[in-house]
């Protein structure tokens, strides 16, 4: 990410979610709205069709404790696998061979083995171990081996992942399990992969990246953020259609690919140029966000984990260390 033409400096008002003076995230007692927020600053927009992003920083940022689950993999230090030689569908195993934990962010696409995978819940796993990580399929065509263990490359969209989200939360609130509504999942595959014409055997999501793949790189050049990004939040219009924030710019450019096509893929089923949102969109958003948060009794790994729902939004934060890892929200799809 370059700092081309400066145009994604942040803006000398700094928007921030809240005016409340607040508290550390994670440290004494539960964190709150305004305290994933309380460092935050919003920088000037960049604009493109029916896109608009605007860049999000933090004034004091900080190194991250862990290690992305992509980097873990790439670098032999975690495994992803089929929970058992059957496998099952709504699981997967992660084995952390590191000496420090590795973070799973929700929204990340899993490929290979018996049929791909995204996350439902952002994860935090312990270094030197095991964890079964709760997934949902996005390929119902296929249910065989194609290799042994997953590799990460992609993201879901917006559009998939706010769906997700809140069928997960119903279903903790109902039984206590992170799964989503499998069945809602495919249709929003299916409705993905008609969305950019594309054809798969096995009605997997990534063929329809692979079938963007020229249309993605017109938008890709928009798009240049500054180097101490860590977060993006993303218009339709002047309409926010969700936002993804990490607790530090490292993690956030070893993700920011991934994101920028999740984010783009949504656009290209739409021909229509729309007006560029402003900033008052942006706080808008972030200030209903903050208003939304609530704690979860426990996190399905280490740190705490948050819950974002209502005033028609769905989302999911962890927090970890005094520090955000991940903060995730969209527009409910309802």
């Amino acid at each position: 990410m370059s700092t081309k033409r400066g145009r994604s400096k942040p803006v000398q008002q700094e928007s921030q979610a809240s005016a409340t003076p607040a508290k550390t995230p994670g440290g004494s007692g539960a964190a709150t709205g305004a305290d994933l927020f309380a460092d935050l600053c919003v920088g000037k927009p960049l604009h493109h069709h029916n896109r608009t992003m605007f860049p999000l920083s933090w004034k004091h940022p900080h190194d991250p404790p862990y290690m992305l689950l992509a980097s873990a993999i790439e670098s032999g230090q975690a495994g992803v696998e089929e929970v058992s030689e059957a496998g099952s569908v709504p699981h997967l195993a992660v084995t952390n061979k590191a000496d420090r934990p590795v973070l799973i962010p929700e929204g990340e696409i899993l490929i290979g083995a018996k049929q791909n995978r995204v996350v439902n819940v952002t994860v935090l796993v312990a270094a030197g171990t095991k964890f079964i990580v709760p997934v949902s399929c996005v390929e119902a065509g296929r249910w065989r081996y194609r290799s042994r263990h997953f590799e990460s490359r992609f993201c879901a969209p917006p559009s998939l992942r706010s769906k997700k989200i809140k069928a997960v939360q119903r279903n903790r609130a109902a039984s206590g399990r992170a799964e989503s509504d499998q069945r809602e999942v495919w249709d929003e595959v299916e409705t993905c992969l008609n969305k950019v014409r594309a054809t798969s055997e096995t009605a997997s999501l990534i063929d329809g990246f692979v079938a963007s793949e020229k249309r993605l790189d017109e938008y890709r050049q928009q798009f240049s953020l500054p180097d101490e990004t860590a977060g993006v939040l993303v218009a339709e219009g002047t309409h926010v259609i969700g936002m993804d924030l990490f607790g530090s710019p490292a993690t956030f450019r070893a993700m920011w690919n991934r994101l920028r096509d999740a984010y783009l893929f949504d656009a290209l089923g739409d021909a229509r140029k729309r007006r560029a949102a402003g900033g008052k969109s942006a706080k808008a958003f972030l200030d209903r966000v903050a208003a939304s948060v609530r704690p979860r009794p426990s996190a399905l790994g280490l740190g705490e984990e948050l819950e974002i729902a209502g005033d028609r939004l769905v989302g999911t934060a962890l927090v970890y260390g005094g520090q955000v890892c991940h903060v995730a929200a969209f527009a409910d799809p309802a």
